[in-house]
């Protein structure tokens, strides 16, 4: 019987990380584990599935943003040039749904031409859109457990490769399909995030740059908090995280009783109350 493999998929991105950082620096950590069967756990099978079948009506959103929305005018800034030339109306949305599109017909075509299915064109000629795009959609869903698990790549990395400034994408197939599911459901603005939270400074490297993560797994139905800062990434639950807080106010209560004692003292020995009150009532 093959030996167990920690799955690939996001969901062991916060053990993935915990672990790094136990082989760099010795720190412990209490973060589960999910096991792949064999590659890629049942949830990240699951989660593909339900990427791939959002993706049809995102689609059409992107398709119809043009007629009922707009992406804004763009302009020069200290990060992009000026230039001459004017997007069409609606060039956004068809160069998305070129890109996911293009990518899922080429998917398609991998899997029909590895497991011996017969050679069939990336784009049918004389079909609608539509019609073409769904049709690669059921052949790919019918396939996502031979996708994440026995197809060439994957058991490639889901994070891309960043050498320098360039960034080599992963072509593990749940990562594409995440990519792509991602783009379409930022162009539509579906992931408007909820009301931001407050948080307090990071307990590794004291920066304020927590946040609730919203792409690692769950744990008690609630998200683990993570640092922004690339240099730390800690990971907090949200009981470590309420003890964090509960004890650094334990620490600034204390600290603030220890400067009000001070103060008195300091008072006392100048003559004077510490509130700026003279110590005696004038007869």
């Amino acid at each position: 019987m093959p030996t167990p493999t920690p799955c690939l998929g996001v969901c062991n991105l916060a053990w993935r990380r915990a672990e790094h950082t136990r082989r760099l620096d010795g720190t412990t950590h209490d973060i589960p584990v999910s096991w792949g069967d064999p590659v890629h756990c049942a949830d990240c099978v699951a989660r593909t599935r339900r990427q791939l079948e959002e993706l049809p009506e995102l689609l059409v959103a992107i398709t119809l943003e043009p007629l009922h929305g707009t992406r804004g005018t763009p302009t020069a800034s200290s990060h992009s040039a000026p230039t001459d030339t004017t997007p069409w109306p609606g060039q956004g949305a068809r160069l998305l749904i070129d890109l996911v599109a293009g990518g899922l017909a080429e998917m398609a075509a991998d899997v029909r031409q590895v497991r011996g299915l017969g050679d069939h064109p990336v784009r049918e000629l004389g079909v609608r859109e539509g019609e073409w795009i769904g049709r690669t959609i059921r052949l790919l869903d019918a396939s996502v457990n031979w996708l994440l698990q026995e197809h060439p790549l994957a058991r490639e990395p889901h994070d891309p490769v960043r050498t320098g400034r360039e960034v080599t994408p992963s072509w593990n197939p749940a990562a594409q399909i995440a990519t792509w599911h991602r783009a379409a459901v930022r162009f539509t603005g579906r992931d408007k995030a909820p009301e931001t939270k407050r948080f307090a400074p990071c307990k590794r490297c004291g920066g304020p740059w927590l946040a609730e993560s919203r792409d690692l797994r769950l744990v008690d139905d609630e998200p683990y908090i993570e640092c922004g800062d690339p240099d730390c990434q800690a990971l907090l639950t949200h009981a470590e995280y309420r003890r964090y807080v509960r004890d650094l106010a334990g620490e600034t209560l204390a600290t603030q009783r220890q400067e009000r004692l001070v103060a008195e003292l300091a008072a006392i020995e100048a003559g004077s109350h510490p509130d700026g009150a003279p110590d005696k009532a004038p007869a």
